[in-house]
């Protein structure tokens, strides 16, 4: 607990801040909360809340400063980061610097940057119109992956098999990108890994790395992450080094890292780096989980300027696995509180009876989820599966 009670201003207060948000409170420190819908649960947990959409810098600074805040953050979001950046400079607060942001929040900057320091990732063309697309499945070949350069989520990510699709590939794209620009990518085959650290003073420390499962699908939304991953400690040493070399590239300095890389024949590359938490409840649950570290609590001291603990690892059994169904009204749902009863296992419902089931284009579209922990990952993963076959969706076509 803290002798003097330092402010934090957390930017954005959705569900998957409020655990965050808690946490802050616990360790001693004043919360304020700013978010854009005045729902948002994380400003009636804060100490106090005000509904400020979180990319209007102006409005937030102001706040900051007349509450003397001691920190700025926010946990396991892009789109709050040029705020929370703006904030920092402006107060001369602790936190990540500009250089990493900037260019963890442009996969196309990405791309250049780790093509120029010579480390593995898919071969890429950086696209504005169709044409350029075309040309670019001419050179790559298909299967490839075409993603906007600025979006999250799964949001416009989509993988082309057949040409006739590269128009409506490139449509989908595009829309999702603020700035108009997409990025084709070279399918690679192999397993998909998850990758959380945190970074302190330049000094990255990889907490836990996790395989990722994506069910056969052209929009790629993860349906399950295993931890530990199951990888070769070679592998991993691999993995560990290939990241930690993007990081240096970038000059990321202080924040939580969400990396993700597929070990391909060639070895591993790098799909993509944020500098932020892992989304969903990653970054707020499950790293600590896996790992025996409080990612939570020391990102949050860090950005006060109080000490932090040093990082000490464990390997732990965690599986973060999301429920799918077919499109449609969802009319039931079987067996959903007797497998929340098990121990070991959280979850929740996104998508209540009553409501629309979308087809699976976006990690919004998953129905469901659940956390299962274990002493190992075999065990973690018994459970999961026994507890996901006790539940069963309903669902009515539209």
């Amino acid at each position: 607990m803290n002798t003097v009670r330092k402010t934090l201003l957390v930017v954005g207060a959705g569900l998957a801040q409020v655990d965050a948000i808690r946490r802050a409170k616990q360790l001693g420190y004043r919360v304020l909360a700013t978010d854009g819908s005045a729902e948002a649960p994380g400003l009636k947990v804060a100490d106090e809340g005000r509904n400020i959409d979180v990319k209007d810098v102006e409005q937030n600074l102001n706040w900051a400063r007349s509450a003397k805040i001691d920190g700025v953050t926010s946990y396991a979001s892009d789109i709050v980061l040029p705020t929370v950046l703006a904030i920092r400079e402006a107060l001369g607060l602790p936190g990540l610097s500009r250089r990493p942001l900037e260019i963890s929040l442009d996969k196309s900057k990405q791309r250049i940057l780790f093509s120029q320091h010579g480390l593995q990732q898919p071969d890429f063309s950086i696209v504005t119109n169709i044409a350029e697309l075309r040309n670019s499945a001419s050179r790559l070949g298909l299967p490839l992956v075409v993603k906007p350069i600025d979006n999250a989520g799964s949001r416009g990510v989509i993988q082309v098999t057949d040409e006739p699709e590269l128009d409506k590939a490139f449509e989908r794209s595009v829309s999702n990108s603020k700035k108009g620009v997409v990025i084709a990518e070279q399918f690679i085959e192999g397993l998909e890994l998850t990758v959380e650290g945190i970074s302190i003073g330049g000094k990255h420390h990889i907490l836990a790395i996790s395989d990722k499962y994506k069910p056969d699908s052209p929009y790629r939304v993860a349906t399950q992450l295993v931890y530990p991953a199951a990888i070769s400690a070679d592998v991993r040493m691999k993995v560990v080094d290939l990241i930690t070399k993007a990081y240096e590239a970038m000059g990321v300095d202080n924040t939580p890292t969400h990396s993700e890389v597929i070990v391909s024949e060639e070895g591993p590359k790098i799909v993509e780096v944020s500098c932020r938490g892992g989304g969903f409840y990653v970054f707020t649950k499950v790293v600590e989980i896996a790992s025996g570290y409080d990612i939570v609590g020391n990102w949050t001291r860090l950005c006060v300027g109080d000490s932090i603990e040093p990082v000490m690892i464990a390997q732990r059994g965690v599986v973060l696995r999301f429920f799918t169904a077919k499109p449609g009204k969802l009319v039931g749902v079987e067996g959903f509180d007797d497998a929340m009863s098990s121990s070991g296992v959280i979850g929740g419902l996104f998508i209540n009876p009553g409501e629309t089931v979308p087809e699976l284009k976006t990690d919004g579209s998953r129905v469901g989820w659940i956390i299962a922990r274990g002493k190992s990952r075999k065990e973690a993963v018994d459970l999961a599966h026994r507890v996901f076959a006790k539940v069963k969706f309903h669902v009515e076509e539209v």
